[in-house]
């Protein structure tokens, strides 16, 4: 009971740092001076995937590959084998000979299609000019992004169906903040006009704010 309570405090204290990393994220990506209202292309990119994954069909095939996929990944980066994976539409399952918490958590935290998306923008702009190409990186990093939040929560909460929403929240929250930290990690290491440390600070400062005022009506 008390893990609960304490998940619930929690999860309620996270959805300020939510809201001030999300505006410090969309302002970050805005000050991109390639791109024409880039902050409103990275939301359209998001939109357009919301809209697919509601209205048209799933891509549930996808997930799951790059669920998996993460998970062998993360194992050969922490010194193990995959000693066997299997995928389809529905489930899959990695064996491995070391598995630990990065291994386990590696498909949540990290958006794999964008992380392979700035990849190949990266190398790409070794042979080409890429800025003429950065509208569509940004859309697409959006959409990407989307469609991994989307089913990171979709499989969170299947995998949760026995504990308190608590629980599914604390975890979604967290989630969340990590995945818009390591997408504006590198999409500042593409774009040199936007800063990593300039959007840590100004989330931390508008976190303050939102948490001083709400303290302030609270209990002054």
């Amino acid at each position: 009971m008390f893990i609960k309570i304490f998940r619930f405090i929690v999860s309620v204290l996270l959805i300020p740092a939510c809201v001030a990393v999300t505006i410090s994220f969309y302002n970050g990506i805005a000050s991109i001076k390639y791109i024409s209202e880039a902050g409103f292309v990275f939301m359209l990119g998001a939109l357009c995937y919301s809209l697919l994954h509601l209205l048209l069909f799933k891509l549930d095939f996808l997930y799951v590959l790059s669920h998996e996929l993460l998970h062998a990944i993360a194992t050969l980066f922490s010194g193990g084998r995959v000693v066997r994976i299997e995928v389809s539409k529905k489930e899959g399952s990695v064996k491995t000979t070391a598995p630990n918490l990065f291994v386990t958590l590696a498909p949540y935290l990290i958006p794999g299609y964008t992380v392979f998306l700035a990849l190949s923008y990266f190398i790409l702009s070794f042979f080409v000019d890429v800025l003429q190409y950065s509208g569509y990186f940004i859309f697409f990093a959006g959409f990407t992004l989307m469609f991994h939040l989307t089913y990171t929560a979709d499989s969170i909460r299947e995998k949760q169906s026995d504990l308190m929403k608590t629980g599914y929240f604390f975890s979604i929250f967290f989630i969340y903040i990590i995945n818009l930290l390591l997408v504006f990690f590198i999409v500042s290491l593409l774009f040199r006009e936007i800063s990593f440390v300039e959007f840590i600070k100004a989330s931390l400062e508008t976190s303050e704010t939102f948490y001083y005022s709400f303290w302030k009506q609270l209990f002054l």
